[in-house]
């Protein structure tokens, strides 16, 4: 956001003794200078949080498409079962995975990851632009 003292308007101090009309009307700018600034800073906060929204919509997309077609893990051992060393089954191929599927959800994953990352980038170069503005 802006440094406070770029935001403050100005509002010229009118001598009592001046007409009327001349004060309605210095009175109408100062208003008129508060609106538009108060209107930059709203339209500065709404790109802001649809960057956030767009960036929170992807993040659960992804997760719940991995949560979908990524297949669920183990059950956890409980902690009164003794550890057993097994040898390791072969893994039972499920109806319909195939390793097109497989490459499809890895490479449907990886995209929506990067565009998370590149949306959060954006929003975290927008941010440290406006603060440093904000500071100098």
């Amino acid at each position: 956001m802006k440094n406070l003292r770029e935001t403050i308007t100005r509002v010229p101090i009118v001598p009592p003794k001046s007409n009327r009309e001349e004060r309605k009307e210095l009175l109408q700018e100062s208003i008129d200078k508060y609106l538009g600034a108060i209107e930059t800073q709203i339209g500065d906060l709404k790109k802001v949080g649809k960057n956030a929204l767009v960036i929170g919509g992807i993040i659960v997309a992804v997760y719940a498409i991995t949560e979908l077609l990524l297949p669920e893990g183990k059950e956890e051992m409980q902690e009164n079962e003794p550890l057993s060393i097994a040898e390791p089954e072969p893994e039972k191929v499920k109806e319909g995975d195939s390793l097109l599927w497989g490459a499809l959800k890895g490479a449907a994953t990886s995209v929506l990851l990067a565009v998370a990352k590149e949306k959060l980038l954006e929003l975290i170069d927008h941010l440290t632009t406006k603060d440093a503005e904000a500071t100098s």
